[in-house]
């Protein structure tokens, strides 16, 4: 079967001009997960664009429903006066056509580019093809991916990792957020990067971060010596902090672009801000 040409963009299109048709296949579970869906969606945005294509002025749903379904729930919460973003335009793939088999195939390896579960190194090869393909454009990477020139950006720094560390990744043995830690840490020592991505599995979420921090202070350390060091008992004060939703909101999404916790952030945050009134010298 050949292959039918299809144009392809991507952008914001009205919610309330997409048609859910024959063209999407699920017909079960349609509600199964939705409160989660929702939650996250309240939280961080809507991480995956719909697939649709434009017919007559309207726009058929060809995957995404779960999604659009969740979206158009929010919208209704919304009307009844529950606070939050309105949701009048979703972040799509818009073909100009409805696909043939094979076309439909590709869509479907498009959707898993978005999935989060989908291996990182993967994820990283993906972005790197399409960075070089593209002129080392982040901006159309972002564009084509639906995703945020961070979120591009953050994945071309891990494909300059060593081998040795992206095959961890691909094994699920080291997160990203892991990669980029030991990459800030080790600079241009890629033997002492793997030696450091070897520790990170039995590192706690704190001791990460020291690892960090100590790093920066002592560049020249040895891995062992930082391990130790980091290892050490340490007296921290926890200070609860009320945010408002449109900050909390915020940081979660700066987290996820960045691929840090929300804590390394709003500690990093704190302290660059207190750097720069002369309160605080690392």
């Amino acid at each position: 079967m050949n292959k039918t040409k299809i144009e392809m963009k991507a952008g914001n299109i009205p919610t309330s001009k997409i048609d859910v048709g024959l063209w999407n296949v699920r017909t079960l579970d349609r509600d199964k997960g939705l409160e989660d869906l929702k939650e996250s969606i309240q939280e961080y945005g809507l991480l995956q664009p719909v697939v649709v294509f434009e017919e007559k002025g309207r726009y058929n749903l060809i995957i995404g429903q779960r999604r659009l379904r969740a979206i158009k729930e929010l919208r209704k919460e919304r009307k009844k006066g529950k606070q939050g973003e309105l949701f009048e335009e979703i972040s799509a793939v818009v073909l100009s056509a409805p696909p043939d088999e094979l076309t439909a195939k590709l869509l479907s390896l498009n959707e898993n580019i978005h999935r989060v579960e989908l291996n990182r190194a993967d994820i990283v090869d993906v972005i790197s093809y399409l960075y070089e393909k593209y002129d080392k454009s982040a901006k159309r990477v972002a564009k084509v991916l639906g995703k945020s020139v961070g979120f591009v950006y953050d994945h071309l720094r891990i494909k300059d990792a060593p081998d040795e560390i992206r095959q961890m990744l691909s094994r699920q043995e080291i997160t990203k957020q892991d990669v980029k830690r030991v990459m800030e840490v080790a600079a241009d020592d890629k033997t002492k990067m793997i030696e450091l991505a070897k520790e990170m599995k039995d590192l706690t979420g704190p001791e990460k971060q020291r690892l960090v921090e100590t790093g920066r202070l002592r560049p020249e350390a040895k891995t062992k010596d930082l391990v130790e060091q980091i290892k050490k008992p340490v007296f921290e004060e926890k200070i609860i902090v009320s945010l408002p939703p449109q900050l909390t909101s915020a940081l979660s999404k700066a987290a996820k672009d960045i691929g840090l916790s929300r804590e390394e952030i709003a500690r990093k945050a704190l302290e660059d801000w207190l750097n720069n009134k002369g309160y605080y010298r690392e």
